[in-house]
């Protein structure tokens, strides 16, 4: 039976915020760009427990949130909506459909997450797009292409959270 390492779920999360952030706004095109942090939070939390999962969500949330996000909150409750869709998910999964079902779900996760986003801009009273145009030319690329990287870079995030069995007999 594989069990996931904790440890490393939360450094490959800090990574990620921190590859976020640096990386992140180079990476930027209208209203959309890769959320690193959410994808890792979505693949590093899979194999953990729910409790687990949720506690490393919210950290990577607020990560996410200190180093550089727009209104502070918005991140944590993206790792959080990340975290426990991720944990959900992963009590259905079946082996060989990680990456597939992930992928899913960070569509989800950054879809939440934008309009997260954008509510919280709008109850701000900062300047928003109407929410059509937000939807179609930022929401949904945003996901296609934070699914579309989840899928590829995926099972090396599994293969790095996931810890192999000892074989004690010594074969």
């Amino acid at each position: 039976m594989e069990q996931a390492s904790v440890v490393r779920a939360a450094l490959v999360v800090a990574l990620a915020a921190l590859l976020d952030a640096v990386v992140g706004p180079y990476l930027t095109f209208g209203f959309f760009s890769p959320k690193l942090a959410l994808i890792a939070v979505v693949f590093a939390v899979s194999p953990l427990r729910d409790l687990q999962a949720v506690l490393l969500g919210f950290f990577g949330g607020i990560l996410l949130d200190a180093l550089g996000s727009d209104l502070f909150g918005v991140g944590a409750l993206g790792g959080l909506l990340a975290a426990t869709l991720s944990a959900r998910a992963s009590a259905v999964r079946r082996k060989g459909t990680e990456r597939v079902m992930l992928a899913q779900v960070v569509v989800l996760a950054v879809a939440g997450y934008d309009l997260l986003g954008y509510t919280a801009r709008w109850l701000a009273g900062l300047g928003v797009p109407t929410l059509g145009e937000y939807t179609v030319g930022g929401v949904l690329p945003d996901a296609v292409v934070n699914a579309l990287l989840a899928f590829l870079i995926g099972g090396w995030l599994l293969k790095i959270v996931s810890v192999k069995p000892h074989n004690w007999e010594g074969r």
